[in-house]
């Protein structure tokens, strides 16, 4: 068979102080090479095509997106006669006059191919599914786990069933629940757990095809955002409805366990006085400003009261101020200086640090870790400094915190520290847990804040919960695609 793949990825958030532009996007996304490696080992013939990815920002450039879209159907046509098309998308991707990008690009590669011709999407579960993405695919597999570990196994299971689809063994039926909530679940314990664990094991038993529990992506603010529930089976439509309905019910009913994490800056602090049993640090998450959200890796606001308490044992990572690293940089390691750190992205950055600060160590050819399975990332310059009782990480890389790799490459061990704050949502964990006593999640006023009351939503569903008041009997019946 012959096979397209190919990719534009892009996790929007409204809110971020970004714009996004055809610059922005480099050839690298998740999924696009384990789609490529499971094509190729089921004996297909891959034509690769693009592969677009845009750090989380700010919507794209409208005229920059349809040159990308523009790009991704001239390779398709050029490519001639295709049985199948595999696309590595984002799910939450905006454009300045275009709020379902996914589904928009993948209606226009259905004009492009016709109907015979399979497409599989692979989508990131903070996504936003709508009608039109449901109707012009085949099947839309969302990965399952938070931090996201699954791309390889998701795209194993997309070739596997697209196949099976192309050559006619299997016909797809989709039942769709878009769930009016806004919410996070993070998937390695209980509750979300049991969950994903049940939705593995249908899929085991053949029951399913695949089913994709969508966390969604509030911050993006378009009218399809919010969790969702898809249920794919072999033709038997009762059954992907029931089984949609069971699973929209039952994550409706833990919408408040994950939230339920999240404290504010004085109580995620307050929890440094726990006893320590296991040794360890305690990890603090500094959530609202996760860069891999599209914010500014620029907030203060814990460092200010980090600073106010006079707490000492404290590491943070990273901080993006290419002004201030410059000013580390020319001073040189050891040097003392007057610094000015962070909060220069906006309002909501909170702000800017300024006080006395030790260069401890400079390192000019950084790397960092990516996700699972990724090479490091290099970041070139990286710098610690100490303001009173902590270190910090600067640097000119806008990157959230996937492990401790950009705390050693200047010279911080996190396992010996009190406390260590990392500028991440969920990414981190894995790295962290194994030598973390305790780890809290800290929400601040900053362009990722799950106080979604405090966001200027433009666009936004009506009702969704928390904003709006919303009952188990205002959830959706499910909806069939064919």
């Amino acid at each position: 068979m012959r096979v397209f793949v190919g990719s534009i990825t892009h996790e929007t958030n409204r809110f971020s102080p970004f714009p996004t532009t055809l610059a922005d996007y480099q050839p690298a996304a998740l999924g696009y090479g384990d789609l490529i490696r499971e094509a190729q080992q089921a004996g297909c013939e891959v034509v690769p095509g693009l592969c677009a990815r845009a750090a989380p920002s700010a919507p794209t450039v409208q005229a920059d997106y349809e040159h990308l879209r523009a790009e991704l159907l001239a390779q398709i046509r050029a490519a001639g006669p295709l049985d199948m098309v595999l696309l590595s998308l984002h799910g939450a991707q905006v454009a300045e006059a275009c709020d379902d990008c996914e589904g928009d690009i993948v209606a226009a590669v259905r004009a492009e191919v016709g109907g015979g011709v399979t497409i599989g999407v692979l989508l990131d579960l903070h996504a936003s599914i709508t009608a039109s993405l449901l109707r012009h695919a085949n099947l839309v597999a969302v990965i399952k786990e938070y931090p996201h570990t699954d791309f390889p196994e998701t795209a194993r299971q997309l070739v596997a069933i697209c196949l099976r689809c192309a050559r006619g063994e299997v016909n797809p039926v989709t039942a769709f629940v878009p769930l009016p909530v806004y919410t996070l679940w993070h998937t390695p314990v209980q509750p979300s757990k049991a969950i994903v664990d049940r939705a593995r094991a249908l899929e085991a038993a053949g029951e399913v095809l695949y089913i994709s529990l969508v966390h969604g992506f509030p911050w993006s603010d378009v009218s399809s955002a919010g969790a969702a529930v898809l249920v794919t089976t072999d033709g038997a439509a009762a059954t992907a409805t029931r089984l949609a309905r069971e699973l929209a019910l039952q994550l409706w009913h833990i919408r408040t366990a994950d939230l339920e994490h999240y404290r504010d800056i004085a109580a995620s602090l307050d929890a440094a006085d726990f006893p320590v049993s296991p040794p360890g640090p305690l990890v603090i998450a500094d959530a609202a400003d996760n860069p891999g959200a599209g914010t500014g890796s620029d907030a203060t606001w814990i460092l200010h009261e980090v600073l106010k308490r006079a707490l000492d044992g404290v590491a943070m990572a990273l901080f993006w101020d290419p002004a201030a690293l410059q000013d580390i940089v020319a001073a040189g390691e050891g040097a003392s200086l007057d610094l000015r750190i962070g909060g220069h992205t906006g309002a909501l950055a909170g702000a800017p640090v300024e006080a006395r600060g030790e260069v401890l160590r400079i390192n000019r050819e950084a790397s960092i870790d990516a996700m699972p399975g990724s090479p490091p990332i290099p970041v070139g310059t990286l710098a610690a400094v100490r303001i009173a009782g902590v270190r910090l990480v600067v640097g000119a890389y806008r990157e959230q915190v996937f492990g401790p790799r950009v705390f050693t490459e200047v010279g911080i061990d996190p396992a010996a520290e009190r406390i260590v704050v990392v500028k991440s949502a969920q990414h981190f964990y894995n790295a962290f847990a194994p030598f973390a006593a305790q780890i809290t999640y800290c929400d601040s006023p900053c362009s990722r804040t799950i106080d979604f009351d405090k966001l200027p939503f433009g666009y936004r569903r009506r009702p969704i919960w928390p904003l709006d008041a919303v009952a188990e009997t205002d959830l959706p019946p499910p909806v069939l695609f064919a």
